[in-house]
């Protein structure tokens, strides 16, 4: 049957330049320096798995540059929590002293189950886009103590392609450098994929337009693989498909082309790469048409190696040590003459310069339970001069919390390998281990998988990256002031007022733009504040508002599709009980006997309500309470039937909330009829309002659509329009400060006899900051837990020098 085949070569762009003398490279090169610096964050997780309730500590490593030294660009990153909807519902902001920082984020005991992600970044980081942040799937289940296998969450990023016939076999073809050349033995690379763009292996059959069998091919790795074929001019070429469901296909191989050249990549060896460029007939036949032809090799932005030579029957061949490019990916790129590129392929290289470490634990065979125990961090490797490092250990349980080590990503696949590639990466753990055939399959990697950080076109045409975000070296605050017509009112005053924890006073102007900014805030947690605008001349006719600070982020396809996949890893017993422990169980709930309540309905003067006044679940007067609350979310509190008051710690505000299939929902406000945000409703002076009432069941929250979805409290006020006056040259909003990180609590036990309860640890030892020093030596304690089983062990971290490292242990508690 015919199957979708989409011919993905690592794309040649064709790029009109004017001619360019022998100084092109130079030229190539000095355009390249001009791009802005390049920051990645990497952030360290204690674990993979986590229950409402349960605290995430993580460590931040921020890198610029090939290098991968340590930034000194940003000193603010952001770390949030995004649903599958990619809506951040949690978010702290830490402090970065010369690239490090580390904290922690508490779950919510409300927290849903599902799948979760990880995001970090700097302001600097958003002028490339969200593509470029730090994004880990983190999963959220309903109980960590009885975990049996890990839960391995694919995602695709919208850049990878959406098929239509989701659930059909597909299959790619990359011809190395670019495109298949008549005459030339060429490498051809391929991927397979299935439903949901998901990994399937493939065997196939290629045969030219008389049938004849030309070679066969099969998937070694994750569906991917490679096969040879030297095209010959008039024929075309087709592939027989087999996928590993049994499902086949027939498709047709990229046509090759009678004029070019073939650049492959030799980068079996160790110690060097060996590139070799060789031309087509047609190309030797007019040698004068190209000339010179020019071999760039860039990693980060930084061009590393340059070569020229004309154009020779013989094949050129370049032998390039691997020691002079930092560990990474590094993209070569053929030119001819004037600067059009011809072929490009990338290559990963090094592990050089990489950190090898070691850490022992004793002599001992196995460790008993409560036992304290002390690790040595060491490094193995002698090549180069030893310089301090800054590191994480992170200490689980593996026999109760399983992890898939393959699918696991570490600060060496995030900050050498996916920070750089389009797409997801399955498996990225895989390419770093000990496998034998890690090595040839990252290579088969790297001609099946986009490489998006660096395009010679744009950076030959002088297309630098406009920068909309600065490097936020401390908090900030901006915003806009207008007209009511929308246009930017230059020089217009403007005033912040925060009278929480003491008392704030700053005041700037716009500029042209009409826009404001606050800059260095030292603010620890959250600042709830005023901001207030005028014209030069003192009017009140302006609109200010503030800077969204979250950016949008790259949506992920959970690829994972059965909602039950969570709960396969508890009991029976526990996948009836979705709810947080702290909140009750269906299966305890008790019946009540019927009270019948005799009330007549309130009168209201002022009412917003579109099912008419009064007409609600429950209708509350204020005249008939005692205002001693300073905002009328407090005075709400306790007061009305089945809706809890929960207190927003980002924000710092009482929202309400409704219980909804076992767990608690955000309800929605509305103040005289207009929505509103919780943060107003805490600001809303209690003596101004009326009546409030609450719309919960499905009767009277229908008519107000989405609106009313999770049901609504309708604020109203004495006057009936308070809302509709409100000033807009005033508004307010939470400035973000810096998150106070707490201590990992370790406990020491004198006598593990005798310590007291049972100690059921689910992390058993967080350490976020280790210090080696000028021996490159560390070392830390800590106690095992009452848990038997084999525990794990991870240290990740980076030296001065910008060199990585990661090392796992393990050891046995009986």
């Amino acid at each position: 049957m015919p199957c979708k085949v989409i011919f993905l070569a690592l794309t040649v762009l064709s790029l009109a330049a004017s001619a360019q003398d022998s100084t092109f490279l130079s030229q190539a090169a000095a355009k390249a320096a001009m791009q802005p610096a390049q920051e990645k964050a990497y952030l360290h997780l204690d674990r993979p798995y986590y229950a409402p309730g349960d605290t995430i500590w993580f460590k931040a490593y921020v890198t610029e540059g090939p290098t991968h030294a340590l930034s000194k660009i940003s000193n603010v990153l952001n770390v949030g929590l995004a649903n599958s909807k990619d809506s951040v519902v949690q978010m702290v902001r830490l402090s970065l002293v010369n690239g490090l920082g580390w904290s922690d984020m508490s779950l919510a005991d409300t927290l849903p189950a599902g799948r979760y992600r990880i995001v970090a970044y700097t302001n600097w980081m958003r002028n490339a886009g969200s593509e470029y942040f730090f994004d880990k799937p983190v999963t959220i289940i309903n109980s960590v103590q009885h975990v049996q296998a890990p839960v391995e969450i694919r995602a695709g990023k919208t850049a990878v392609r959406k098929r239509k016939d989701a659930g059909k076999a597909d299959i790619q073809f990359f011809p190395e450098g670019g495109s298949m050349v008549n005459g030339i033995r060429s490498k051809v690379a391929f991927k397979a994929t299935g439903e949901n763009s998901l990994i399937v292996d493939a065997t196939g059959i290629v045969t030219d337009d008389s049938g004849q069998q030309i070679t066969v091919f099969k998937s070694e790795h994750l569906g991917m693989g490679i096969f040879y074929l030297t095209p010959e001019p008039g024929k075309t070429y087709k592939a027989s498909v087999t996928f590993a469901d049994g499902s086949q296909c027939v498709v047709s191989l990229p046509a090759a082309i009678d004029r070019g050249f073939v650049m492959n990549i030799n980068n079996s060896d160790t110690s060097a790469v060996r590139v070799t460029i060789t031309a087509s007939k047609s190309v030797l036949d007019d040698p004068q048409q190209y000339g010179e032809i020019n071999l760039i090799a860039q990693s980060g932005g930084k061009v590393y190696y340059t070569a020229k030579s004309k154009v020779t029957a013989a094949p050129l061949v370049a032998i390039v040590p691997k020691n002079r490019f930092p560990t990474g990916i590094v993209q070569f790129t053929l030119f001819s003459a004037n600067g059009e590129p011809l072929n490009e392929r990338v290559a990963f290289l090094g592990r050089h310069d990489q950190l090898r470490l070691k850490l022992t634990a004793g002599q001992a065979a196995a460790f008993s339970e409560g036992q304290p125990i002390k690790i040595d961090l060491s490094r193995i490797d002698s090549a180069g001069k030893f310089v301090a490092g800054s590191f994480s250990a992170a200490v689980v349980n593996e026999s109760v919390l399983p992890r898939d080590t393959d699918a696991e990503p570490s600060i060496l696949s995030c900050l050498l390998l996916t920070s750089d590639l389009n797409g997801y990466i399955e498996k990225p753990g895989y390419y770093f281990g000990n496998d034998e055939h890690a090595a040839s399959d990252l290579d088969v990697l790297m001609l099946t998988q986009g490489y998006r950080r660096f395009e010679w076109k744009k950076i030959l045409s002088g297309d630098l990256v406009q920068i909309n975000y600065r490097p936020e070296k401390t908090l900030s605050l901006s915003g806009h002031v207008r007209t009511p017509g929308g246009k930017p009112v230059a020089k217009a005053k403007v005033t912040l007022l925060s009278s929480q924890g003491g008392y704030m006073l700053l005041d700037t102007v716009t500029d042209q733009e009409g826009r404001f900014v606050f800059d260095r805030l030292m603010i620890t947690d959250s600042l709830r504040c005023k901001i207030q605008a005028h014209t030069a001349k003192d009017g009140k006719n302006v609109v200010v508002t503030v800077d969204d600070d979250l950016p949008k982020l790259q949506h992920y396809d959970m690829a994972l599709t059965n909602d039950s996949v969570l709960s396969i890893h508890l009991p029976p017993k526990q996948t009836l009980n979705a709810q947080p422990a702290k909140l009750p169980a269906a299966g305890h709930s008790k019946l009540l006997k019927e009270v019948v309540i005799k009330a007549k309905k309130p009168l209201l003067e002022n009412s917003s309500n579109l099912n008419g006044a009064g007409n609600a679940d429950q209708v509350l007067l204020f005249k008939n309470i005692k205002l001693t609350c300073p905002s009328i979310a407090q005075c709400l509190i306790g007061k009305l039937r089945d809706v809890t008051f929960l207190y927003d710690l980002d924000k710092m505000c009482y929202y309400p909330a409704t219980h909804e299939s076992g767990r608690l929902v955000r309800m929605g406000i509305m103040l005289d009829g207009i929505s509103i945000d919780a943060e107003t409703l805490n600001t809303l002076p209690p003596e101004l309002v009326e009546s409030v009432e609450v719309l919960r069941t499905g009767g009277f929250t229908s008519i107000y659509g989405n609106d009313g979805y999770n049901g609504l409290i309708l604020v109203n006020t004495k006057k009936g329009s308070y809302a509709g006056s409100l000033a807009t040259n005033i508004t307010t909003c939470t400035i973000k400060g810096y998150y106070k990180a707490r201590e990992f609590y370790s406990p020491k036990y004198e006598n593990p006899q005798t310590n007291g309860k049972p100690d059921n640890r689910v992390t058993i030892y967080w350490n976020p900051n280790i210090i080696t020093d000028k021996d490159g030596k560390a070392s830390f304690e800590f106690y095992n837990a009452d848990t038997k089983g084999t525990y794990r062990v991870i240290v990740e971290g980076i030296d001065g020098n910008g060199r990585i490292g990661r090392v796992v242990y393990h050891y046995t508690v009986q």
